[in-house]
């Protein structure tokens, strides 16, 4: 049996164990979002997850449609945020934090903003495999996704491309058919625009693999700072070195900083990668200080969520439940 035939087994295999759930990721301009944020929090040594998961702040975080993305330990976490401006992540963002310095869970609190219209983005897990396991695989493109100007008036979506849209992001594995039942379009029609959502960057499929089922230790998200006067090619030496620190997962990039996260099999290996290509770049005069780097061990990760769905409903004005 050649390998292609055996794939799509393979791949029904992996969901079953639950190691791997496709995804269809929206673009900011697709949802009329301007930034996304990743949000850096170290906890007090009084506020262990467990005290936090029964907080009301916590839960409104969590549940939150504007994030997206969220990863948890004891004494740290790494938020991911869609916002349609600077002023709706603070009045979306601000009030939640403030309930949590009431609380005294916070030690300290980092957050950094990417543009959408100059952040590059490439999602890296089929990398990040590779590499793990050593397969040396040459078939495995870095696909970065480059800055995308919002939609013109030409370009803006009508309400049956919304819902169709927020249908593709929430049942990422349903048929076209099966959407049509659910939302009532035409199935030609759904498949027509499942084409011209992906075509265009509107969407974008990737595998979130379940890390803590593989055999991995560390997860690390990071934030460098590059030098005041670099360029692309800078922009770019210092990806590709923290794409050799660890098995890459994901990547943001815009000009003067990117912020990016990594697998490790553990930590004596991550910080000997660390140090080597720092201390390269450092020499090359791209970094002048060590990167934000947050480590969490797998086997200690308390909560992790990954959901696009309430985010485009909520920015999309989405009131029909499919």
């Amino acid at each position: 049996m050649c390998p292609n035939s055996r794939s799509p087994r393979s791949k029904r295999k992996f969901r079953d164990w639950k190691l791997i759930k496709l995804l269809n990721v929206p673009s900011g301009e697709a949802v009329g979002a301007e930034i996304l944020t990743s949000v850096f929090v170290k906890y007090s040594p009084t506020a262990p997850f467990e005290v936090r998961r029964l907080s009301p702040p916590y839960q409104k975080w969590l549940s939150h449609p504007n994030c997206v993305s969220h990863t948890a330990t004891d004494t740290d976490s790494v938020s991911i945020f869609y916002s349609r401006s600077l002023t709706d992540f603070r009045l979306n963002f601000d009030p939640i934090i403030d309930e949590y310095h009431h609380n005294d869970f916070v030690e300290d609190i980092q957050y950094f903003h990417y543009p959408f219209q100059v952040s590059s983005y490439t999602a890296d897990a089929a990398l990040a495999v590779d590499g793990l396991f050593d397969l040396s695989r040459s078939d495995l493109p870095v696909q970065v996704m480059p800055p995308k100007e919002a939609l013109n008036d030409e370009g803006r979506l009508t309400e049956k491309d919304k819902l169709t849209l927020y249908a593709f992001v929430k049942y990422p594995m349903l048929s076209d058919l099966e959407l049509s039942r659910r939302t009532g379009i035409s199935r030609p029609t759904i498949s027509g625009k499942r084409t011209k959502f992906f075509q265009s960057g509107l969407l974008s499929r990737e595998a979130y693999v379940d890390w803590q089922k593989i055999c991995c230790e560390l997860m690390s998200f990071y934030q460098v700072k590059i030098r005041h006067g670099h360029d692309r090619e800078d922009l770019s030496t210092v990806y590709q070195a923290f794409r050799r620190i660890g098995a890459p997962l994901f990547s943001y990039l815009q000009p003067g900083e990117i912020f990016g996260a990594f697998l490790s099999i553990g930590y004596p290996d991550l910080k000997s990668r660390m140090d080597k290509e720092l201390r390269t770049l450092s020499a090359q005069g791209l970094i002048k200080e060590r990167p934000m780097l947050v480590i969490m061990p797998l086997t200690e990760i308390r909560s992790i969520k990954i959901d696009y769905a309430p985010m485009v409903a909520k920015m999309l004005d989405i009131e029909k439940e499919i």
